[in-house]
């Protein structure tokens, strides 16, 4: 039995207990419900950070790959610990409590293929799975759109972590040529990226050109959470 499917299995048997503060009776109980910050209001429609005009500075000087970002909430308090929780702590259930949480999803009409950022092979059985591809498969079933975990993959067996670069631009050059897509499955198709959090947008935008040089026509993306 993997571990992911052991952490499953524990799931439904044991009762719930909340991500962020530890109380029992629901993954997100209702006092960190409440706290939780959406990320709306005035933003960037292609980066989702705070803007009071609807392409920032920094896209109109440097246009992302990703032609609009959107994010469930800020990351941070109560949202922070829950896609911590789903990253490391494998309780799957929180994937779909996020995309239910964070309300509609609204996706484009050129859209039709639901991508999710996969990791390193390594990192995935560490883990017990891809936060990603769980998020993906809630974000797939609220809009209808096909989900395919398979049209882009992470090259290599581990992969170095972002979190040890000590800028946007190191962290661009980590990923750099970090994904691989495949033609026949994204050739002349709108893709939806997905991952747990938008920090710096490097792997966002690595994966869109990946997807982009394909075949892919468009790349937009969704987040749990986007870090301001």
């Amino acid at each position: 039995m993997t571990r992911g499917v052991a952490e499953a299995l524990i799931e439904l048997v044991l009762p719930a207990h909340c991500a962020s503060c530890g109380a029992p009776g629901s993954l997100i109980c209702g006092d960190c419900r409440a706290l939780m910050q959406p990320a709306a209001g005035p933003r960037c429609r292609h980066c989702w950070l705070p803007s009071t005009v609807p392409v920032c500075r920094d896209c109109l000087s440097k246009p992302l790959p990703v032609r609009e970002l959107r994010a469930g909430f800020v990351y941070d308090g109560p949202a922070r610990a829950a896609v911590l929780t789903l990253k490391h702590g494998g309780v799957v259930g929180l994937a779909e409590e996020l995309v239910r949480l964070s309300g509609g999803i609204q996706v484009a009409v050129d859209i039709d293929l639901v991508v999710p950022i996969p990791i390193p092979l390594l990192r995935r059985r560490r883990r017990g799975g891809n936060q990603a591809e769980h998020l993906a498969r809630a974000v797939a079933t609220r809009t209808g759109l096909e989900l395919d975990a398979g049209a882009l993959r992470r090259r290599g067996w581990w992969g170095p972590r972002q979190a040890q670069a000590s800028s946007r631009a190191d962290r661009s050059r980590i990923v750099q040529g970090a994904f691989a897509a495949d033609p026949q499955l994204v050739a002349g198709r709108g893709v939806l990226l997905i991952d747990d959090v938008s920090t710096s947008m490097a792997t966002l935008s690595e994966a869109a050109r990946t997807l982009l040089a394909s075949g892919a026509t468009v790349v937009d993306a969704w987040t749990a959470a986007r870090a301001d």
